[in-house]
This record gives C-alpha cells, structure tokens and sequence, in this order.
C-alpha cells in the first residue's frame, strides 16, 4: 500500500503507462523488470485514484489509510465504527454531494482487492530474484515525475553517482541478463492462495511508508 502522501497528476501517470502497454503488446514479450514496473506504477496509480476521490469527498488522507488498512485486515467492529464517522464527516462538508456508506464500502473494497494483486505483483517478483527494494525506488521516481517517465530524476541520480565516483560498469551487462530473463513474472496464480494479507499487508504499508518518504525527499533534492 501506498501511503505517502498523494503524488500529482496520477492520471497522467497512467496515461504513459497505458499507452506505452498498448503500444509494446504486439512487440516481443516486456523484460521482468519493465513488466512488473509497469503492473506496480499501473496498480499504484489505480489505488490513488480511489484514494483521491475518497478524499474529494471529505474523508482526510490519513483517515482512508486507516480505513483501507482495518479493511485489510478485518478489523469489522473497529471499521464499521469509523466508517460511519467518515461518512458523517463527508455529509457535514458536501451535504448530499457526500459519499454514502454503501459507496464507501465499495471503494474500500476495491482498494482492498488492488492491495492484495499489488501485493502479489510484488511476491512474484521476489520469486523471480528480482531485487524489489530497486524495483520500488524506481516505480516511485516514475510515479513521482508522470510528464517523462522519471527519465530526467533517473538520469540526474546515475549522474550524481558518477560524481560521487561510484562505479557504474556493471550497468549494461545487468541491464542485458535482466532483458534475457523470462518473458514474464506474473504467471496465472490464484490471489487467496499467493498472499496472506494479514502478514504481507502489513509488512508493505510499513515498507511503502519508508520508501515513500525517502524517495520523495530524493526526488526534490534532485529537481532543486
């Protein structure tokens, strides 16, 4: 899950990814790495989306989080408690623009559901031996910068390692073992029987929260 605060223009981000899917599924088979890249900045972008239209209605941000993890990880009595005060909250601000409880509970639903194909994007990848903390910081510089792709950030972090003397010979030949891997790492696997979300969900809020911060702040150092 991610719970950074909101990143700008999440349609735009998707836009890029779509289009760029689109446009390869009739070329060769998508590398590991840019397919699982594009399924996480994909469902990432689908779960702000829900998020940002929970919170267009009054529901504050840290709040959704709260509800989308008791949803998570079926904390009923908890969640049915501080689902009506969101709801309430909503009412108070929009009137009858306001989100109604059943709606609500469909959204969170949904979020939920994103989790948890996130989450096994996410453990396949770990399956394939991919290094997904790299995986991460690098969706996360793709999403924070939607108008180029993150090619500006990226190429400026790979120009400061130079600088700092760090040495990056090994670039190529990792980016050409990782184009000749297999052709996909998300094989036709049942969800409820890939992830316990009461374990996985939990480890990737906290993780996520870590990373978000840190990249965010990275990512404004380097645009400064």
């Amino acid at each position: 899950m991610s719970a950074a605060q909101p990143l700008p223009n999440t349609d735009e981000a998707k836009a890029s990814v779509d289009a760029e899917s689109k446009a390869e599924s009739t070329d060769a088979p998508l590398n590991p790495i840019k397919k699982i890249a594009l399924e996480i900045v994909g469902k990432m972008g689908d779960i702000q989306d829900h998020k940002d239209n929970l919170m267009a209605v009054g529901i504050p941000f840290n709040t959704v989080n709260v509800l989308v993890e008791m949803s998570i990880h079926g904390r009923e009595e908890d969640l049915v408690s501080m689902r009506s005060a969101a709801v309430e909250t909503s009412r108070k601000q929009h009137g009858a623009g306001g989100i109604t409880e059943e709606k609500l509970a469909r959204t969170l639903d949904s979020l939920v559901g994103l989790e948890k194909d996130l989450g096994l994007v996410r453990r396949l990848g770990e399956q394939q031996g991919l290094n997904m903390t790299a995986v991460n910081h690098l969706t996360m510089l793709i999403r924070l910068n939607p108008g180029d792709g993150g090619v500006k950030v990226v190429n400026t972090l790979l120009a400061y390692a130079l600088a700092c003397d760090i040495p990056l010979d090994k670039v190529t030949e990792l980016a050409d073992e990782i184009k000749s891997g297999p052709a996909s790492v998300l094989p036709d696997i049942p969800r409820e029987d890939e992830i316990d979300l009461n374990h996985a969900a939990r480890k990737q809020l906290i993780t996520d929260v870590c990373i978000g911060f840190l990249m965010a702040c990275v990512a404004l150092v380097l645009m400064t």
